[in-house]
């Protein structure tokens, strides 16, 4: 009767491991295809792909194959949701790259991640954060020895951090460490435009003019529309208005060729739509799964009646046979029973008479104890001074007998009191240690301080200094008789 049920769980695994499989090449052949069209600038037929992608992906099992791909489609998607100025849900998918590269251990990725990061938050003004992420992943190309991401960081850090936190001079240098490092026609010509506009803050004209012609190669609108701002920026200094507004123009151009190419607002539409796709593929998901498992708990309880009929039958062609051992075996129980039962009234008698004997004995030790505490001269003196304060009970002499004796009727009391306190704080003294046995035994400061022939005063000083010095507790906020008590 398990061969159903194995068949059935061989069947609900295959198809585990089938369904994973074709969802896990599906999101590999989109997160190719967001990479071709990312590459002939088509970002939002590539945002899209990645987000299909990461739906693919949503349910699989998170092995290094599958964290690998969902964080290179989330680093793509990030970068497309940067470019069209979506900078937060840019962070946040860079983010989640960068969790799952760490899983596994992917330097490349991490690498990746930490730059994109930097980039989302320089472009939300959050500088310093940004420069922890560019040195991340500065320190990972450098492990790497990637001279080329390492020359893309340091034109990246003089654009992004440099020229906006105004270290110009640091600007320059990276952003010319970069293209002495190589870089390709694009980031070339982002590198001069980065030159052109430091220079130009740093009032180097002609170097910024150079830089800036050298980027006008660039047949980006998005560039070229930063180096006619700067260009004009340069003519107005120069006073050529002329020139000024033939700068003016081209930038307006480049201005609305930009805006429509990197407009957020279809991005926007795509990242709603996917999300509401989600939400409702995410609630599919769960209605199926608990379909499926309501099927597998019909078959597995069809399967169960069965098992138990056959069981069933099986007992009661059983039950016969054991009937007439069951009532024999029911009688010596209950004889059994009987004697059990006699015994334990036996017990419990003699457990009561030996609990009424201990408390007796517990009794009677306590009376002895006691009195033989008040034959000691040092709790007898103590106890007359807390009754009434009199010439006739302020006349005693105590000696170290009298004291050693009291000790030791404190230790038979408290189990030990003083070898505990010393083991706690070995720097206390012998009349510490009487101190301390007073206390414990609830005497009063002032009886205390005319035991010890001190003023009352001088006896919390005293007190003090064997807190502060001796038990080393200067910072306790416990009062000194809480902390006797507590030893």
């Amino acid at each position: 009767m398990s061969r159903p049920l194995i068949l059935i769980l061989c069947c609900l695994v295959w198809a585990s491991c089938n369904t994973q499989t074709k969802r896990e090449d599906e999101a590999k052949t989109l997160f190719m295809e967001g990479v071709r069209l990312r590459e002939q600038r088509l970002s939002e037929e590539a945002a899209e792909c990645f987000l299909k992608g990461l739906e693919q992906l949503r349910g699989c099992e998170k092995t290094e194959k599958v964290l690998l791909l969902e964080g290179q489609l989330c680093d793509n998607l990030g970068a497309m949701y940067l470019k069209h100025g979506l900078f937060e849900d840019a962070f946040v998918q860079h983010q989640q790259a960068l969790i799952c590269f760490r899983q596994i251990a992917d330097s490349m990725g991490m690498m990746n991640a930490y730059r994109n990061s930097g980039r989302a938050v320089c472009a939300q003004e959050q500088y310093t954060q940004g420069k922890q992420y560019y040195d991340s992943a500065f320190l990972i190309a450098s492990m790497m020895n990637d001279q080329a991401m390492l020359s893309d960081l340091y034109m990246e850090m003089g654009r992004d951090y440099y020229l906006h936190t105004g270290n110009l001079a640091k600007g320059i240098e990276n952003v010319n460490m970069a293209l002495e490092g190589g870089l390709n026609d694009n980031d070339t010509d982002i590198a001069h435009m980065t030159l052109g506009i430091l220079f130009y803050y740093t009032k180097d004209i002609e170097q910024a003019k150079s830089h800036l012609n050298e980027a006008l190669r660039s047949d980006r609108p998005g560039l070229k529309m930063s180096v006619y701002q700067t260009l004009f920026a340069i003519a107005c200094v120069e006073k050529d208005y002329r020139q000024a507004i033939q700068y003016h123009k081209l930038y307006a151009a480049n201005l609305l060729e930009t805006e429509t190419e990197h407009s957020s607002e279809a991005m926007q539409r795509i990242k709603a739509e996917y999300e509401l796709k989600a939400q409702k593929n995410e609630l599919e998901s769960i209605h199926r799964n608990q379909a499926l498992r309501l099927y597998l708990i019909i078959s597995l309880v069809v399967i169960a009646l069965l098992v138990i009929i056959l069981i069933v039958r099986k007992k009661i062609s059983d039950h016969r046979l054991e009937m007439e051992q069951f009532g024999r075996q029911v009688e010596r129980d209950q004889n059994r029973i009987h004697e059990l039962v006699s015994d334990m009234e036996t017990l419990i008698r003699t457990n009561d008479e030996l609990r009424r004997n201990q408390q007796t004995l517990s009794q009677k030790e306590l009376m002895m104890t006691q009195k033989i505490m008040a034959r000691n001269k040092v709790m007898a003196t103590a106890q007359a001074l807390s009754e009434q304060i009199s010439p006739d009970t302020l006349n005693f002499e105590l000696s170290d007998n009298d004291w050693t004796d009291f000790v030791n009727l404190t230790d038979l009391i408290f189990d030990g009191f003083s070898q505990r306190l010393l083991q706690l704080y070995p720097k206390l003294g012998k009349w510490d240690v009487r101190i301390c046995c007073l206390s414990k035994n609830g005497f009063s400061n002032q009886v205390i301080s005319i035991l010890l022939d001190t003023q009352t005063d001088s006896y919390y000083k005293r007190k003090t200094r064997i807190k502060q010095m001796k038990m080393n507790l200067g910072d306790d906020n416990r009062s000194f008789e809480e902390i006797v008590n507590a030893v």
